[in-house]
């Protein structure tokens, strides 16, 4: 893995348990660039349209104003090929088919695994093509 790229890299990452966020902020600004932190998918969507650096979308799916997945599918009209990766609890096909035709890039279950997110952006940035098993 290389962390030195992931000094770089500018992440948006929402998420609306704070509990959550107060645990994996800290590692995330050790090894990103920037972090921008968002507790619902409507804010996060609106720090996206006003930071043209972001790298990477990583975001809760279950969050008020706004779930995670239709938060990434209006950033996906904006930049199809942004990558996001969707964390979540719920393990539920609907959930998994609506992720799949948005585009998202990994679907991650909780609780989360730091690694598990790594590898991901790891698979991405060295061009791995996604499976649909790794959905």
């Amino acid at each position: 893995m290389n962390l030195e790229l992931f000094k770089t890299k500018n992440i948006l990452y929402v998420e609306d348990d704070k509990l959550v966020i107060k645990s994996f902020l800290p590692i995330l600004n050790k090894i990103f660039n920037s972090v921008l932190v968002s507790y619902n998918g409507l804010e996060g969507l609106k720090l996206f349209k006003e930071n043209d650096n972001i790298d990477f979308v990583i975001s809760d799916i279950k969050m008020p104003q706004m779930d995670g997945l239709e938060m990434c599918k209006h950033i996906k009209d904006i930049n199809p090929d942004m990558p996001c990766i969707i964390t979540t609890a719920h393990g539920e096909l609907d959930y998994f088919m609506e992720a799949d035709r948005i585009g998202i890039y990994r679907y991650i279950q909780k609780p989360l695994n730091i690694n598990e997110l790594f590898e991901a952006i790891n698979d991405f940035e060295s061009g791995r093509e996604v499976k649909k098993t790794d959905l």
